[in-house]
This record gives C-alpha cells, sequence and structure tokens, in this order.
C-alpha cells in the first residue's frame, strides 16, 4: 500500500503544475492585451518614476532604470527643433539642418547643431569681433575692427557653416560634414557676451568657445568631440586634419566674403553722401586696394605684400639721391616709428636680438619728408604707384648698407631693399610681412628700445626669414 502514495503524489503535482503553467499564460496574455488595448500614455509615464517605496529586488528592475535605453539623439534633435527661433535666419538654418541627408546617419551632431544655433540665435547678435589683450583679434588693425563688426555672431558663423557645407561637397566628403558643422558653429563661442568671464580667464576666444561647447548638451556623447575641440582651439592657428583644415578655410573665406560685403556697402554709401558736408568727417573708406589689403592681411594672418606680382617684377636700379638724402638725418626720422602703436597698427618693432624691422611704408614716408624739406619735390610728390619709387627705396637702403652699415644684409638679398619674414607671435601664430632689418645700434639701446615695447608687440616671439616651406597649411 505504501508504495502506491509516491505515485499518486507524483501524479497530482504533475496535474498541479499543468493547471499553474495554463492559468499563468492566460494571466500573460490577457495583461498584454490589457496593456496594449488600454493603457494611456499618462499612466505609462506614472510607471516611469520610481516610487518612493521601491525595494531592490536582486535581478529586478525597475522601468524608470532603463530609461537610458530609450533616449536616443533624434529624440533630442525634435525637441529642440520644437523651441522657436526669433531669426528669420536661424529658422532657415534650422531647416535645412532637418533635411540635410549628411545628418541622417548622425542624429547626435544635429541635436548638438541644433542647440548652438538655439544660443546663437538667443545671443548672437553682438560683433563677430572681439578686443582682448592676448587674443590673436588684438593685433588686427582698428579699420578691420570697424568693417567686421559690422557682421554679427550669429550671421558669420552660418557663414562658415555654409562654407565647411560648400568645401567638403566639392570634395565629395559628406560623411565629415556633421562633425566640422558643431565645429562652425561653435568656432567663436567664447566671443557671446555670455562667456566673457572664459574669454578675459582664457586670453583667447578659441579656448572660451572650447569650454562653452564642451557644455553642450550631446556634446560629450560624440564620437569626434576630441577632434571638434582642437579644430576650434586651433582656427586660428597651424591646423591638422580635414576637419581642422577645412574650418579654418571655411572661417577666412566667409571673413572674405563678409569684406567683400561690406566694402560694397559703403562704396555705395560713400557716393550717396559724397555731396553732404559731413562725409569729410567720415574715416577713410576701403575703396583703395591697399585699405582691403589690410583688412585682407589680418583675416589671413598675414602683413601686407608691398607690391603685387613681386615674383615678375625686376629688381630696381640705384638712382642719384645726393640732392635730397641725408643719411644721419633720415635715421632720427626713422626713430620715433620704432614700438609706436596706433590703434593696433604698427609699422616697426625692435627684437632682443638687436635687430629692427621696418615695413617699406615707413622708409618711403620718410624719404618724401626729407625730399620735401630739400625742395626736391619730384620725390616728395610721387604718386603712391609710381615704380620709381621703388628705385628711391633701394637707393636709400643701398646707401645705408654701404656707408652706414646699420642693415641687416645677412637676412636680405643685395638686389632688393627689403626681404620677406615670418613673424611668430603668442600662441604660435604666424604672420608673414615684408620688412627691411637694421641692427638696433643705428637707433641707440635696444634694452631701452624693449622696455618701452608696448604690449601688442611683446607678443612677437621669433622673426625668421621666409622662404616659402614653413608657409602654413
Amino acid at each position: 500500500m505504501l508504495g502506491i502514495w509516491p505515485t499518486i503524489i507524483l501524479g497530482v503535482a504533475l496535474v498541479l503544475v499543468g493547471l499553474a503553467s495554463v492559468l499563468v499564460l492566460r494571466g500573460e496574455e490577457q495583461g498584454t492585451t490589457s496593456f496594449i488595448e488600454q493603457m494611456t500614455l499618462s499612466t505609462l509615464s506614472q510607471r516611469w518614476v520610481r516610487p518612493k517605496s521601491f525595494t531592490r529586488i536582486e535581478g529586478v528592475k525597475h522601468i524608470s532604470e532603463l530609461a537610458h535605453l530609450w533616449r536616443n539623439e533624434q529624440v533630442i534633435a525634435e525637441g529642440i527643433e520644437k523651441v522657436e527661433l526669433a531669426h528669420p535666419r536661424s529658422r532657415s538654418f534650422a531647416g535645412q539642418l532637418r533635411t540635410w541627408p549628411f545628418f541622417n546617419q548622425a542624429p547626435g551632431q544635429r541635436a548638438v547643431c541644433l542647440e548652438i544655433v538655439r544660443l546663437l540665435d538667443r545671443e548672437g547678435q553682438c560683433p563677430s569681433v572681439v578686443d582682448v589683450q592676448g587674443d590673436v583679434e588684438a593685433a588686427w588693425e582698428q579699420n578691420t575692427y570697424r568693417i567686421l563688426a559690422k557682421t554679427t555672431l550669429l550671421d558669420h558663423s552660418l557663414n562658415v557653416a555654409e562654407q565647411v557645407v560648400k568645401l567638403l561637397s566639392d570634395h565629395q566628403a559628406w560623411h565629415v560634414i556633421p562633425d566640422t558643422m558643431v565645429a562652425a558653429l561653435g568656432h567663436d563661442l567664447g566671443k557671446l557676451k555670455s562667456a566673457r568671464g572664459s574669454l578675459y580667464a582664457l586670453g583667447e576666444h578659441p579656448l572660451a568657445a572650447g569650454a562653452i561647447i564642451s557644455g553642450i548638451p550631446g556634446f560629450k556623447e560624440l564620437s569626434r568631440k576630441e577632434d571638434i575641440l582642437r579644430a576650434i582651439k586651433m582656427h586660428h592657428k597651424l591646423t591638422e586634419g580635414l576637419l581642422g583644415k577645412t574650418l579654418k578655410k571655411a572661417d577666412q573665406q566667409a571673413r572674405q566674403q563678409e569684406l567683400e560685403r561690406c566694402v560694397g556697402v559703403e562704396q555705395t554709401e560713400e557716393i550717396t553722401e559724397s555731396n553732404e558736408e559731413e562725409a569729410k568727417e567720415k574715416p577713410p573708406q576701403l575703396s583703395s586696394r591697399e585699405a582691403v589689403q589690410r583688412v585682407q592681411a589680418d583675416i589671413y594672418g598675414e602683413t601686407i605684400d608691398p607690391t603685387p606680382g613681386r615674383a615678375e617684377i625686376a629688381p630696381p636700379q640705384r638712382m642719384d639721391i645726393s640732392r635730397w638724402f641725408d643719411a644721419a638725418g633720415y635715421l632720427a626720422m626713422l626713430k620715433p616709428y620704432i614700438n609706436r602703436v596706433e590703434g593696433r597698427r604698427f609699422l616697426a618693432f625692435s627684437m632682443a636680438d638687436g635687430l629692427v624691422y621696418f615695413q617699406v611704408k615707413v622708409l618711403e614716408e620718410v624719404a618724401r619728408k626729407q625730399a620735401q624739406e630739400a625742395g626736391c619735390m619730384e620725390i616728395a610728390t610721387m604718386a603712391q604707384d609710381d615704380s620709381t619709387m621703388r628705385q628711391v627705396l633701394f637707393s636709400v637702403v643701398q646707401q645705408l648698407r654701404q656707408q652706414q652699415e646699420v642693415i641687416a644684409t645677412h637676412l636680405i638679398k643685395t638686389t632688393y631693399f627689403g626681404g620677406y619674414f615670418l613673424v611668430t607671435r603668442k600662441f604660435n601664430t604666424k604672420m608673414r610681412g615684408y620688412y627691411t632689418p637694421f641692427h638696433a645700434e643705428a637707433f641707440g639701446s635696444i634694452a631701452e628700445m624693449e622696455r618701452a615695447k608696448p604690449d601688442l608687440l611683446r607678443d612677437i616671439l621669433d622673426v625668421s626669414p621666409y622662404t616659402g616651406s614653413d608657409q602654413e597649411s
């Protein structure tokens, strides 16, 4: 009898297990159906919030702990897109970001770009240039500021972004556009008024921009965030990689377009106001080639070439200047130009190695003054583009070279009155300029010159002959 009971018990157990399985399956089926058909979004939203009484059970997760699995960049972007933008151009550009196929596989970059556009739309009506000691733009001339400040930061940033699309599309490098677009829109965020604390602390707007963009929602999740930051921080210096080089070129081309646009506007204004008396008080307009070149030089990080097409111009010939030229008097008239800054413009600067570099414009200006004092009006009144002036300058330098020995002859060719030099400034910013190098002894103590040097010129770290091999790429 006892042997039958185990069999009976086993059979009952199997029956109970089968009934339990059926009940569970039916319950799940009904629960699933009920969830799909009856649960509203408002009800679902309550499930995302973990109750205060929630007790963690090993192997069991509350739905709130799984929220990150549903969070994607596309949802973020869609949320940002719904934010109302105040400026028509911001709205137009945001619309392009939504439709550009480059971002179909890059929702994270699109989301970050939209966040930056939102920020620029709110704060980007400030000038697109800054004047902070130590910044690369602090060396720009006042005229450059006057012109480029007419373009707002919002417009400049969008101009650069549009140039990025054009440049990379021309090279069929569409896959690079999303990351480069982030860099383009964010490269000058350090110029926002709300960022002035970071700007003054770091001293350079690219560094301040890097600090700001790092705080943009979604930026830290981008896979190439370090490349983007490097491109932003170096966009005024020696760049590297396709992303960095494209950003720098796009920035320069955008500035060139802004310059041309402003020049056209100012020329129109000049014609309109030509008969008004107050027009006489206006600062010089950018209607001359020299003025435009000067702004271009600031944009591209170079000083101005003395003449166009220099490679095709034959070396000048020496001429007789004995009627008006006095070497000692000429050097005395040059001295006041050394380390003198007018606005952000300088025409001559000393270096601690005992050399003084003069722009050709100074040599010409002093030659005209001395010729006028001597009554030689054909030199004093010579036209700016008169090729004979090159002969005058060459003759002056040759006489100072041979008789006074004040020219640093080892740095320039004997057949020219100057040479091209690469000027390295603080933060590795490089400029190319045409100078005539003098020995400082001709003007007094180099120590006194260096002590009197203004901060703008103290940023110059090195000057070396320019050969073309070390040109920025």
